[in-house]
């Protein structure tokens, strides 16, 4: 019996709403929106570095814990598309499906990572 393998060409894009970054600039001041988007984006990317760790351990547990703590971090800069596909990691975990779990983690990661670079770049992803 042969199989057909399917190449998915992922289109994630990654941006920053634009209404939440204003009103945090509004509400804080423009130089503590700043470095409130600084802190949680490097908050990110060191739970992205745990979240690797645990998956490859098979430490679902763990996994769930910190994937579940990216959404609202990412909701509160304005990342809504990262919140959201967090959402769903949290549910392949708690389904135990483990082709949607690895499906949907690496586009968590990607999507996130992609947030993380250009905002080191200073490129603006606001829509």
């Amino acid at each position: 019996m042969m199989h057909q393998v399917t190449v998915l060409h992922p289109r994630d894009t990654a941006y920053f709403d634009e209404d939440t970054l204003n009103g945090l600039s509004r509400d804080l001041g423009p130089a503590v929106a700043e470095n409130i988007l600084c802190r949680a984006l490097e908050d990110i990317a060191v739970r992205f570095r745990q979240i690797r760790e645990d998956y490859a351990a098979g430490n679902h547990a763990a996994l769930r814990k910190t994937v579940h703590a990216v959404s609202p971090i990412a909701d509160q800069i304005g990342l809504p598309v990262l919140a959201g596909i967090g959402r769903d990691v949290v549910i392949c975990i708690d389904q135990g499906d483990p082709v949607a779990l690895a499906a949907t983690l690496c586009r968590l990661l990607r999507c996130g990572e992609l947030a993380i670079s250009c905002a080191d770049l200073g490129i603006d992803l606001s829509l």
